[in-house]
């Protein structure tokens, strides 16, 4: 991938998509697939806020049976099937377990009810699915058997457990990446850190966005007949700059957040209910108990989702310390012997999700089902905005997009059954490269993981030049060849974007000034920074870091349950 706005600003294009998250980058794929020139602009990395800050999980929508929505659980299963086809060396199968408890909706009973409509309604979940990724049916698990899989936590009348498979991410960023690198492999032009200003109106009619290179301080006009507005929890910020009337704003934020914590030793994912503390409780409204998920995740655990109510109209992720540990509070009382402190947080993931507008409840009500609004009411034509509501179906949701781009263009769409997927896939086994580095089995399957079949232009790298076939940190298997890889194909132009999104270097604990100060070197090669610019890029990751990791680790004892 190449960064050139310059060469995106002379052509004309078909559709603009504004916002490089997981919708946006999905919209402008979908479109490229369909023949369609699509220019992809983000105002930051790609990925950089919400749609990297999830749990991780690709799930099938088992959820939706509460509700006897069929119409969205399959809608959840195919797209969870086709990232276990396009990216299965990112997206994997793992086992979710539920503790059962009493004999009501908790219960056994109803619990084995559930998951044989679940396997029933999920018959053609591996369809083309790779043997070693397919998901086996759902089984009811015994209370030893429970308790046995998951000792030391604190699951009184625990009499049993629903079990079932679902699919989880290794690396979100990297499957985020590799669909902006697939919607450019099928002719899209995409940029990082271009901010749409305004746009740009031939009276009612679209003609292109007004845009900021943010890299150099400068304005250009990116042309086309139809914009895709993918800007997240932006989304309203950018349509006020089209001085239209609006009748009420497309997001309303609340707030989430996952933690990453020290591995907890249960090999599967756990489901775990828990009640809110009653000094939580200060709208004087009962809330009942949360579903929270621990998720064994690169060598750590996941845990959430934390779900925070917040000013609708807030723009900002961040999560307080107190907040982290509050809920951690919560968290205790049912890990028994498994207890967190706060020093046992190595990182919080936050984002903003869109809440229901009218929600009258202390908790958080979220938007049940993603939007495209079409703006042709309000005077805009050529203007589709998209709410998005979750990963797993942002595939799905950028089809529509690129359908409603098509029928404003009056082209024809083409129908998923008739794609040549072997042009579009994410992944694709190739042969061996035959370059003769001797590679640890960590550094293998770590390349494997992350790059599919990439690798083998990282590995031509570290054949090449051998001083990048070593570590950069030691509790982490990413090499020297990743950081100059990312700058010359990926698109990585800050130090942020290789520490937090090209590799998985925020995780490690050996990450300090001397590291990065050692990753803006190889950059400052590869980007032409002075030292001035590598100081400024250093002590920009150290306060991103900063808030990622908190102050929580300095906190030595368990949070009291």
């Amino acid at each position: 991938m190449r960064r050139d706005v310059p060469r995106m600003a002379a052509e004309r294009h078909d559709v603009i998509v504004v916002g490089g998250g997981i919708h946006g980058a999905c919209a402008a794929w979908e479109a490229s697939l369909r023949g369609l020139k699509v220019a992809l602009i983000e105002a930051g990395d790609f990925g950089h806020a919400t749609s990297s800050n999830s749990l991780r999980t690709l799930h099938g929508g088992l959820r939706h049976l509460q509700r006897l929505d069929f119409r969205r659980m399959r809608e959840s299963i195919r797209e969870r099937r086709e990232w276990l086809k396009l990216a299965p060396h990112l997206a994997r199968p793992m086992r979710f377990v539920l503790p059962t408890q009493g004999h009501g909706i908790k219960g056994p009973t109803v619990m084995r009810v559930a998951l044989w409509v679940n396997d029933l309604v999920s018959f053609d979940r591996n369809r083309d699915v790779q043997e070693d990724h397919r998901l086996p049916r759902s089984s009811l698990w015994s209370r030893r058997q429970t308790e046995a899989a998951f000792a030391g936590l604190a699951m009184a009348g625990c009499n049993g457990a629903a079990s079932w498979h679902d699919a989880v991410c290794l690396n979100t960023e990297r499957l985020q990446l590799a669909v902006v690198a697939a919607a450019v492999g099928a002719g899209a032009q995409a940029a990082n850190y271009v901010r749409a200003v305004r746009l740009s109106l031939d009276g009612s009619e679209v003609r292109g966005v007004h845009v900021r290179d943010e890299l150099i301080n400068r304005d250009y006009e990116v042309r086309a007949p139809i914009v895709i507005n993918a800007a997240g929890p932006w989304i309203d910020e950018w349509l006020a700059a089209a001085s239209r009337p609006r009748v009420a704003d497309l997001f309303h934020a609340s707030k989430a957040f996952n933690l990453l914590t020290r591995p907890l030793p249960f090999r599967d994912a756990v489901g775990l209910a828990v009640p809110p503390r009653a000094a939580r409780n200060k709208t004087g409204s009962e809330l009942g108990p949360q579903t929270y998920f621990i998720i064994p995740w690169n060598g750590r655990s996941l845990i959430g989702t934390r779900h925070l109510r917040c000013d609708h109209a807030s723009r900002s992720a961040r999560v307080t310390r107190e907040e982290v540990l509050d809920f951690l509070g919560d968290l205790n009382q049912v890990l028994g012997e498994r207890q967190l402190s706060g020093a046992d947080v190595s990182g919080v993931f936050a984002g903003l999700l869109p809440e229901q507008a009218a929600n009258p409840g202390p908790g958080v009500a979220l938007q049940k089902s993603p939007q495209i609004i079409d703006h042709a009411a309000e005077g805009i034509h050529g203007l589709l905005s998209i709410v998005g509501v979750k990963w797993t179906t942002a595939r799905a949701v950028g089809e529509r997009a690129a359908r409603a781009a098509c029928r404003r263009l009056g082209r024809s769409f083409v129908p998923a059954s008739q794609r040549l997927w072997s042009s579009a896939a994410l992944y694709q086994h190739r042969p061996s490269t035959g370059v003769a580095l001797q590679l640890s089995a960590d550094v293998a399957a770590h390349l494997e993981e992350s790059y599919g079949p990439s690798r083998a232009a990282v590995l031509a790298l570290m054949d090449t030049d051998r001083t990048l076939a070593t570590r950069i940190v030691p509790d982490l298997p990413v090499m020297w060849a990743e950081v100059v890889y990312a700058a010359r194909n990926e698109m990585a132009v800050r130090l942020s974007d290789v520490i937090r999104r090209r590799t998985p270097l925020y995780c490690s604990d050996a990450l300090d000034r001397s590291v990065l100060n050692a990753c803006a070197v190889a950059l400052a090669r590869e980007l032409h920074w002075s030292r001035r610019d590598s100081d400024a890029q250093i002590d920009a990751v150290e306060a991103e870091m900063a808030a990622f990791r908190g102050p929580l680790r300095k906190v030595a004892r368990p949070v009291a349950a």
